[in-house]
């Protein structure tokens, strides 16, 4: 452990407004303690129905080492919702014998964690006061989320409590239960205008998306708002700001939670340490809008809509606008075109390289990839290996820069990141992200930035993530169809394809004087093989003599089957004619070596005939794996060695 206290945060989907916030409260108490924050964080909630993807988003809270952590915090309205809850369960099992690890949930218990309450019931009120006491509206109806949710039922309570101190009741009729989303919003919107029920002259949701569900439909029914039916949401999302129809609407405390379970976790990681903990005025949470009647504020307004917009050009020559990557600068740096046109692997590690600079501002960028990630057949849902390799490495702070393969660094999986351990001059907050394909493990990012550093994650890191996973699958994929192209899938041997491609590389780089040198084998008996023991038999000696020949290959030299049970080894390089009985004599005995350990009811042997051309340049390769060919044929009928016996 480096001398800097560490926390992590277990969340999803930190675009979001939610998640956004409680890092604020968190980033900013970190920051005021010296704590570093390490965000294990999938890229969607995990309600996304795609099962596989899910799966491999969730896999990066199975690569964060509790050793290496001073305190927990979960993020619980994000971690729950697959079915079943199998992720959060399998978390908490991880997390229950830590006895010692200060940890926290945030707003909703998980197992027996300490939760940290979200307290939003002043700012509740507040929604209650402000249409009755600023606008004057006496006929409410309350719009609160689904029967029976924990936080639904306790907004609820507290609206006809604050509603009653008014002196005014609630009809049974405008007490509606819905589902958080639009949709309700938009029911209600029709049940009113429809006069299913009284008509109120206020509604207070909620929940952000349920405020726009009902002004919206509200507006297109011919029902004024707010002249005739005031709105007001809760959650102050981006969508409610830049609303055709702006929401007013009441943030949640999720800055002071945030704040308040670090504050909590340095009480166990640092025992008698002064706490200072987030005030906030609850007035500073309220944010106008057209729905009530107030007026919006224009820069609140401006700022969310300008994160939500495309847009194709910016002022570069500002510095702040210019660390603003926003929807539009990454589309139209066609990092999709850029990543996916990668003809080889080292090709589409050099372009991640390259667009890593998309994510800025941050201060380093790690790729962080298991050592045989371009296997297709290695295949991985859960779980790290014990060792990973670091990729990419693309330093705004200084530090190393690099993407070529052989300054890729190896480390044991369980530091998480070899970066950690050295503390720096300043805490720095980590975002630790999956990186897989359809749920099938290859590796994970991280991004280390500044902790209270400028915009935040948006819906471009998310994206940015989608296109390197998908890079690197069709990177494989690629490498996968080029192996089976010219490859025998038997053996592994190059095919016939595989030779000459593979041979006009070798010529291509040859130096002056150099020979060629090609053998030509052949299994014996293999008909006899076939007929008496099966074809399984008969393929194990394939596979036998091809292995006892790649065996005997020098380095550069390839091995090829030809067809059916005949191989070739072919090589250009210093070789002389005392190398034809010499090699040939090598593998005789390297395949009776490998028959005596077979231990089959027949002899594994093959019959070779090798030959040197002294001058590469000056001989094809089809006329000299013919003149060695005779040699095999002539050495088979001398030591009568036949294909039928």
């Amino acid at each position: 452990m480096s001398g800097r206290k560490r926390i992590g945060l277990f969340t999803a989907y930190p675009e979001t407004t939610h998640v956004r916030r409680i890092l604020e409260g968190i980033t900013g108490q970190c920051e005021q303690y010296g704590y570093d924050l390490c965000v294990f964080a999938s890229s969607v909630h995990l309600s996304f129905p795609h099962e596989n993807y899910v799966r491999g988003e969730a896999n990066i809270f199975e690569l964060a080492n509790l050793d290496r952590l001073d305190g927990v915090i979960l993020d619980s309205v994000s971690l729950t919702g697959d079915p079943e809850d199998r992720i959060g369960n399998r978390l908490l099992s991880r997390l229950a014998g830590e006895t010692n690890l200060p940890m926290c949930a945030l707003e909703l218990p998980m197992g027996d964690i300490r939760v940290i309450p979200n307290h939003n019931e002043e700012a509740v009120r507040e929604q209650c006061r402000h249409a009755i006491e600023v606008h004057g509206r006496k006929r409410i109806c309350v719009l609160t989320g689904h029967k029976g949710n924990e936080i639904a039922e306790a907004r609820l309570d507290v609206y006809l409590d604050e509603i009653r101190k008014h002196g005014l009741e609630v009809l049974p009729e405008h007490i509606i239960y819905g589902d958080f989303y639009y949709f309700s919003g938009d029911a209600l919107a029709r049940r009113i205008a429809g006069n299913e029920i009284p008509r109120p002259d206020a509604v207070i949701c909620a929940g952000d998306c349920m405020a726009i569900g009902l002004a919206d439909r509200l507006v297109k029914l011919g029902v004024r708002v707010p002249e005739d039916v005031l709105v007001i949401g809760f959650d102050s999302s981006d969508e409610g700001a830049v609303n055709q129809l702006t929401i007013a609407s009441y943030e949640p405390a999720d800055r002071e939670m945030g704040a308040s379970a670090v504050d909590w976790l340095r009480g166990g990681m640092e025992p008698g340490k002064d706490i200072i903990p987030l005030k906030r005025d609850v007035s500073a949470r309220f944010h106008a809008g057209r729905s009530c009647g107030c007026l919006t504020d224009p820069a609140y307004a401006m700022r969310n809509f300008r994160n939500s917009l495309y847009i194709s050009s910016y002022n570069q020559a500002d510095e702040e606008q210019n660390d603003r990557v926003g929807l539009g600068t990454f589309m139209e740096s066609y990092v999709m075109e850029g990543f996916t046109a990668s003809k080889a692997a080292e090709e589409c590690i050099e372009n991640i390289y390259f667009y890593a600079d998309l994510l800025r501002p941050y201060r380093n960028f790690y790729l962080c990839l298991k050592e045989n990630w371009q296997n297709m057949d290695d295949v991985v849902y859960e779980g790290y290996p014990e060792k990973m390799q670091i990729r990419v490495a693309n330093s705004r702070a200084g530090d190393g820069m690099f993407h070529e393969r052989e300054k890729a660094v190896t480390f044991r999986t369980e530091t998480m990141l070899p970066k950690l351990e050295d503390a720096g001059e300043k805490p720095s907050v980590y975002y630790f992200s999956p990186v897989h394909f359809d749920g099938v493990l290859l590796g994970y990012t991280v991004l280390q930035r500044e902790l209270t550093g400028q915009p935040p994650l948006n819906v471009v890191y998310r994206n940015w993530l989608r296109n390197l996973n998908n890079a690197l699958e069709m990177t494989r994929s690629k490498e996968r169809l080029q192996t089976l192209s010219v490859r025998d899938t038997m053996t592994g041997a190059l095919n016939r394809r595989g030779m000459y491609e593979a041979y006009r590389s070798m010529i291509a780089s040859a130096r002056e004087g150099d020979a060629l040198f090609v053998s030509v084998v052949d299994m014996d008996g293999l008909k006899y093989v076939n007929d008496t023991f099966g074809h399984s038999e008969g393929d194990f000696g394939i596979r036998a003599v091809c292995g006892a020949l790649m065996s005997v290959a020098r380095e550069k030299e390839i091995c090829v089957r030809s067809g059916g049970d005949e191989f070739f080894l072919i090589g250009v390089g210093a070789y002389t004619h005392e190398d034809e009985a010499a090699r040939a004599r090598e593998f005789t005995e390297k395949v009776e070596e490998v028959s005596a350990q077979a231990g089959k009811p027949y002899a594994v042997s093959a019959s070779i005939g090798c030959a040197v051309f002294a001058d590469c340049g000056k001989v094809t390769l089809d006329s000299a794996l013919s003149e060695a060919d005779e040699r095999m044929y002539r050495y088979k009928v001398k030591n009568r060695r036949h294909r039928s016996v």
